[in-house]
């Protein structure tokens, strides 16, 4: 399962969040399946300066979809099978 980790500015919407409004987007490490998806990219998260983001002016947000569906630059859609988890500071 593939994993984006999103950084979006507090003026954009959350459903409005995508690859294409994100301030930063970065590929995330791989899951087994869903659940794992939000969980590693947490920690991937707690690892790296990108938490720094976490400023009070950016939130993030994790996509996780099956296969190779988020190498596209297109943001995935719930038809595509996507789940979008919000971490919030």
């Amino acid at each position: 399962m593939k994993t984006l980790i999103l950084i979006c500015a507090l003026s954009v919407p959350r459903p409005d969040c995508s690859t294409e409004t994100a301030v930063s987007v970065v590929q995330g490490p791989e899951a087994a399946h869903l659940a794992r998806c939000g969980f590693v990219a947490q920690a991937y998260l707690a690892d790296t300066a990108i938490a720094n983001y976490l400023d009070g002016e950016h939130y993030l947000k994790i996509l996780c979809a099956a296969d190779n569906r988020l190498e596209t630059t297109e943001a995935p859609r719930k038809s595509d099978g996507a789940h979008a988890l919000v971490i919030t500071p």
